[in-house]
């Protein structure tokens, strides 16, 4: 097996990382206080998965189940 070494990244990309850090928590503590339903409205685009799977899909984010194993995503591509 070949490991590689990760590359450094130069000074100045520290404060945009950790301004997407901060975006990431924040939009992961706005998701965590809505409900599937919610989730799904807010993620909705017409020609894209249906409401219904979108809940689904956020139904098992919320519960904690990997999102491969939640039903009717195979339907979604």
């Amino acid at each position: 097996m070949v490991i590689r070494r990760l590359r450094q990244l130069p000074p100045e990309a520290r404060p945009h990382i950790a301004a997407a850090g901060r975006v990431l928590a924040e939009a992961t503590a706005r998701m965590n206080s809505m409900s599937p339903r919610e989730i799904a409205e807010a993620a909705y685009t017409p020609g894209g998965p249906s409401l219904e799977q979108l809940e689904k899909l956020a139904e098992a984010r919320l519960m904690g189940r990997p999102i491969r194993n939640a039903p009717a995503v195979a339907e979604v591509a």
